[in-house]
């Protein structure tokens, strides 16, 4: 039995001013940088055998110090990389519900019968960062534990389809930054064998 832990960035400067954060490449802030030491600190004791990442700057930021205490590369995959936002990447929140408030309140209720203005919808996303899960743990058959480090909407999709969720209820599930999830797994992979352990675990940020 394998294990993929999920984590989601730690924070950036948009995430503290409450922007729409998508494909835009920010960084993480002095916070964020904490949030990434004090992970590394929770995969101190459990033994890795590979880092995977998106190849956004705040994900790579928040996987290299655990890929470092293990000695191990961060392998980046495309796709797990966020949803694209079109239109509304960068955007402040409360600005783009003032302006686009229907169409963002129907993105909430049933993400995948909305496409993003010239972004993606949920739809998409979901095939493409199933298939890069797919062949993570394709590449892991065993007992190996591997770390996945995305973002909050391709980790609702992992879980979902782990769960036999309907996607458009992915907004139920709660993905802090810098959280850990955590799917087992048998050899025929995710969707197939998994069982969730670990849904938004925060504990090692207190």
């Amino acid at each position: 039995m394998g294990t993929v832990y999920l984590l989601r960035h730690g924070e950036t400067e948009y995430h503290a001013q409450h922007r729409l954060l998508g494909r835009l490449d920010i960084g993480l802030n002095e916070k964020g940088h904490g949030q990434a030491s004090r992970v590394r600190d929770f995969f101190a004791g459990i033994e890795l055998t590979a880092v995977y990442c998106s190849p956004l700057r705040r994900c790579q930021e928040t996987a290299r110090p655990v890929a470092e205490e293990h000695g191990l590369d961060v392998v980046t995959v495309q796709g797990l990389m966020e949803v694209d936002m079109g239109e509304w990447d960068g955007q402040i929140i409360a600005d783009l519900f003032s302006q686009e408030g229907e169409q963002v309140g129907r993105w909430m209720r049933n993400p995948t019968s909305v496409r993003i203005p010239g972004g993606e919808d949920f739809g998409e996303v979901k095939r493409r960062v199933l298939e890069a899960t797919r062949e993570i743990t394709s590449r892991h058959p065993g007992g190996d534990r591997v770390l996945v480090v995305s973002h909050g909407g391709p980790i609702r999709g992992i879980l979902c389809e782990a769960l036999k969720m309907d996607l458009d209820d992915m907004f139920r599930v709660q993905i802090d930054l810098a959280s850990i999830s955590a799917v087992n797994y048998y050899d025929g992979g995710i969707p197939e064998t998994a069982m969730v352990t670990l849904i938004n675990e925060t504990y090692h940020l207190r």
